[in-house]
């Protein structure tokens, strides 16, 4: 017998964020005769008429949510329609011959564009022998729990709706203004020490717990200065900044062993993400019309332009560079044992990650295990070598 815990996903909110929808009436039953998991809800919204759907599996009656549950089909993902919904699992391809009565289904719904990671391990670094430049990043396992993530880079539109909705009067400081050819577009020129500050005013404005401090007893909300020794409330249910191994996680969409953040081919083309064709060794570019290289620099392009990888995120090559919350350590991949649970980089270090490359970088650079790095206070590389830096937010699941 299987049972079902409904959760429904009540954020608290403010008035400038849509109520969240509401999951009730939560049924899951094996289908019998079939190693297939029927699972039933009522989704409703106040606010929109779909809504990105997401499911948990649970083997002890809920106290942890650890199963690497992720063939579904039916009303789940994005865009789910309001109303009573039918999805199936796969329990037989992805947790065969461990059904017992102490299994849990938990539903999560959310308005405001995050996608679900699922929990497991996955191979991280160079899968590919024949990409030997890649020095930095040797292939292990690593276990990261389940997490959400922006299906989309941060926009114009949205970092300004925060910097003027929210942080602008509740005591915020940014280094940067940010930039962005039009609301659509992922805002850049924007260093790290502003996006985590970003996160913390989002988290805020959402009425949801801030992530970074600035004191070891989480008192102080990080909304000032540049500051390097953060304190992280991991725990808090608020936005922050990608762990590098959440980001490759995300970026590889649950395919193992290819190049880019898809699983059809290790190739990458102007169909498949913004990047600067030609040029640069190796190179695994494919060609094709770079249709965004228009006007003046960045030639970025409006965030979704592009098909989305395995989990349904986009731009995860291309378009602009990602920050993320580790120091970068060249060792840091061989540093660790061979399997690791959720790491979180360097206790210090000069330089934080950037991953996923951007419209000013080559092929080359859009690959998954591709490492770079620069100072947190950054923009942009420097003058002779220009890039455009941003970012996308990750939540935890409570």
């Amino acid at each position: 017998a299987i049972l079902a815990l409904c959760l429904a996903t009540a954020l608290a909110a403010r008035a400038q964020t849509p109520m969240p929808p509401v999951v009730t009436s939560v049924t899951a039953s094996q289908v019998q005769g079939t190693n297939l998991v029927l699972i039933t809800y009522i989704l409703s919204d106040t606010n929109f008429t779909s809504d990105n759907v997401f499911f948990l599996v649970s083997t002890n009656s809920g106290a942890s949510w650890t199963v690497p549950a992720a063939t579904f089909t039916g009303s789940w993902g994005t865009n789910v329609s309001s109303g009573y919904s039918v999805a199936y699992w796969n329990a037989g391809k992805d947790w065969d011959g461990q059904y017992d009565i102490h299994c849990r289904v938990r539903v999560l719904a959310n308005n405001v564009g995050l996608v679900l990671i699922p929990p497991g391990t996955y191979l991280r670094g160079n899968a590919m022998s024949a990409d030997t430049d890649i020095t930095d990043a040797p292939q292990y396992p690593v276990y990261v729990s389940a997490f959400y993530m922006d299906s989309t880079l941060v926009t114009g539109g949205k970092w300004n709706f925060v910097m003027q909705g929210y942080a602008s009067s509740h005591g915020y400081n940014f280094d940067n203004p940010g930039s962005f050819k039009a609301s659509s577009h992922p805002v850049q020129t924007v260093n790290w020490y502003d996006c985590a500050k970003w996160c913390n005013a989002r988290s805020e404005m959402e009425g949801l717990t801030p992530c970074y401090y600035t004191n070891p007893g989480f008192s102080l909300i990080y909304t000032n200065g540049d500051v390097d020794a953060l304190y992280v409330l991991w725990g808090a249910n608020g936005y922050r900044l990608p762990t590098e191994a959440e980001w490759e996680k995300a970026a590889r969409g649950g395919a193992t062993g290819h190049r880019f953040p898809w699983s059809d081919t290790d190739n990458i083309s102007e169909s498949r993400a913004n990047y600067s064709t030609g040029g640069g060794a190796p190179n695994y570019d494919l060609g094709g019309t770079q249709t965004y290289a228009t006007g003046s620099q960045p030639y970025t392009s409006p965030v979704g332009s592009f098909p989305a990888n395995g989990y349904g995120l986009f731009d995860m090559a291309g378009n602009v560079n990602e920050w993320c919350w580790d120091w970068y350590g060249s060792g840091y991949y061989s540093s660790g044992p061979s399997a690791l649970t959720n790491p979180q980089g360097p206790s210090s270090g000069s330089a934080r990650v950037l991953r996923g490359g951007s419209c000013f970088n080559y092929a080359f650079n859009e690959r998954c295990a591709y490492r770079a790095d620069t100072s947190p206070a950054n923009t942009k590389f420097n003058n002779v070598q220009p890039d455009a830096f941003g970012f996308r937010c990750v939540r935890g699941v409570p």
